[in-house]
């Protein structure tokens, strides 16, 4: 199951970024070659950012060509 590295890449990217704020939500833009099961890595998103500053951020997506995949965006709780 290569989404758990996956997520684990995602969450040390943005966990870099928001410099130790609050996380509302992440998107990915996946494409359909990109060979990444959507369910599998929201799964995988859930367990690594449990107990982290990510906690609770919902991990959305993006439709994207061929075989790309990459961070699109994400967005930091004004509240936090």
């Amino acid at each position: 199951m290569h989404e758990l590295g996956m997520a684990r890449s995602i969450a040390a990217i943005v966990g870099e970024h928001a410099r130790g704020r609050k996380v509302r939500g992440v998107r990915v833009a996946i494409g359909p070659r990109a060979c990444i099961e959507r369910q599998a890595l929201a799964f995988c998103w859930d367990i690594v950012t449990e107990g982290t500053g990510l906690a609770g951020a919902t991990l959305g997506f993006v439709e994207a060509e061929g075989e790309t995949f990459t961070v699109k965006d994400y967005e930091i709780r004004e509240d936090a």
